[in-house]
């Protein structure tokens, strides 16, 4: 028999008392770090140990040599293979209640994992997300229910003729961006104004079957998440996006943080981009995608702020932990609770209608993240980082003050620092250092940093040392000069889609 749920208290009260086991498989647990504090039997199963082995719901594999991945998937089929990790989900699962898994990438190699070890696999099927994931694909979900895209084309590109003739056709201006159908972070989007700028790319465009050619627009980047579920979709609060800072991320339109700051745009424009969301979650449930996904947005500021689609991903993403501990969700619960409900046998009863009102006239206190990548071209190891917890902000720099496995409740003088690199691991260009919350704006209207982000940044970054790598430490990297680097906290610098 279901448990009916008609309102937020019911929620909450389900799952603090919800039995059955729910693991989240991914290199880190960046992406759903507090889950553990809102779902009574959650586990993160990762290879990266962000703190010390000081988080119980971090249970980490156990090997003798250290193990080489191709992909992200490989280091998913490495853990959920791992015979410790083997031996927990089978003291926690059960034909009455077996326990659920989810990854932030997975293939169908994972599915047949997943499947052999009896668990439940609360995602949709890999072909439908590989297919929403392309970013050609997206822009047609959006076109078919009226949320419109930057002027665009659509079209195969050979060469910068072609190019220029489809500029002309269909009227996108002397300056254009490209993206091609997969990519992660703005690696695969570039910024086209001339014959030099097309000719470093075109080895990558020309590979493409189509690609996506847009009018290059003055914009303020916006991301949101939602869950398309059966009873239609739960959207979350706004955020605005910081996008290629040099400090912190060595790619011109690479995601690098995040706020959480609905009141950077008009009520009109908020109710637009909920509006859009909505559709865009309805078109995905029609099609069999259910559960979280993401939407960035493009708020073209130079014309009367009409809002673009950008990109679905459809996934958890690098936003997902800022909006699951953002003061709204904090109050009431986690928006993630919408997709393991709409997994479960519970009938929820809560109108999403009068939820995203809820969010929309919340009072959102301002926060934000900053994505820490490392900028420079030549590989080395890491000799001092800083350590996951909180940390006070005074004249004299950082202060350690307490360990902490998430950012509750944090003062105006405090930061957390989420540690994803450790002392003695390489670093290599875009790889991910460590994740900063705090209470505050990072980014103004005009897309500057705030001073608040300048001094967290020069503060960070003087608490992390590097030195040259040994010959012999060169001698091992370049026996596996083939292999894809490994520590990403997000979607991966390294990951690309197929």
């Amino acid at each position: 028999m279901s448990t009916t749920l008609k309102t937020i208290n019911d929620i909450k009260h389900y799952f603090t008392n919800d039995p059955q086991a729910c693991y989240f498989v991914s290199a880190s647990n960046f992406n759903l770090m507090m889950m553990s504090h809102w779902i009574k039997n959650w586990f993160n199963v990762n290879f990266i140990d962000c703190y010390d082995q000081r988080n119980p719901s971090v249970i980490l594999p156990e090997y003798e040599e250290q193990p080489v991945f191709n992909d992200i998937e490989g280091i998913n089929q490495f853990l959920l293979g791992n015979k410790k990790i083997v031996e927990h989900i089978r003291q926690h699962n059960s034909a009455d209640s077996p326990a659920r898994v989810m990854f932030l990438f997975y293939d169908e190699a994972l599915e047949k994992m997943v499947k052999s070890l009896d668990m439940t696999l609360i995602m949709p099927p890999n072909r439908l997300v590989k297919k929403i994931d392309n970013k050609i694909t997206t822009t047609e979900i959006g076109n078919s229910v009226n949320v419109p895209s930057v002027p665009n084309a659509l079209v195969k590109i050979s060469g910068y003729t072609e190019l220029q003739a489809v500029i002309k056709q269909y009227d996108l201006g002397s300056d254009v961006v490209i993206q091609t159908a997969y990519g992660d972070s703005g690696k695969t989007t570039y910024f086209i104004s001339g014959e030099e700028d097309y000719n470093r790319v075109s080895t990558s465009i020309e590979a493409e079957e189509r690609v996506k050619v847009m009018r290059k627009v003055q914009c303020q980047q916006v991301a949101i998440e939602a869950c398309a579920t059966r009873n239609g979709t739960y959207i979350g609060p706004i955020l605005t996006e910081i996008i290629g800072n040099p400090e912190l991320t060595p790619y011109v339109g690479g995601w690098c943080g995040n706020d959480v700051n609905p009141n950077a745009f008009s009520k009109d424009v908020q109710k637009t981009i909920y509006q859009y969301t909505e559709q865009l979650g309805n078109a995905l449930y029609k099609i069999g995608y259910q559960g979280y996904f993401e939407v960035d947005y493009l708020i073209d500021i130079n014309n009367n702020d009409t809002v673009y689609l950008g990109e679905i991903n459809p996934r958890v993403t690098g936003i997902s932990a800022l909006t699951n501990q953002s003061d709204f969700c904090s109050n009431y619960f986690p928006l993630f609770y919408f997709h393991l409900l709409e997994y479960s046998n519970a009938d929820l009863r809560l109108d999403p209608g009068d939820f995203n009102r809820l969010v929309m006239e919340y009072e959102h206190k301002p926060s934000g993240q900053l994505i820490f990548k490392y900028t420079q071209k030549d590989l080395k190891v890491v000799t001092d980082i800083p350590q996951s917890g909180i940390y006070s902000r005074t004249d004299q720099g950082l202060a350690y003050k307490s360990y902490a496995d998430a950012p509750e409740q944090l003062q105006t003088d405090e930061i957390y620092i989420l540690r994803i690199l450790s002392a003695d691991d390489y670093v290599y260009k875009g790889a991910d250092l460590v994740i900063v919350f705090a209470p505050c704006l990072m980014q103004d209207a005009a897309k500057n940093l705030t001073n608040d982000a300048q001094a967290i940044i020069q503060q960070v970054q003087e608490m992390i040392r590097y030195r040259e790598l040994t010959e012999e430490e060169q001698q091992t990297l370049d026996r596996y000069a083939g292999q894809k680097p490994l520590k990403s906290a997000d979607e991966p610098a390294t990951h690309e889609n197929e």
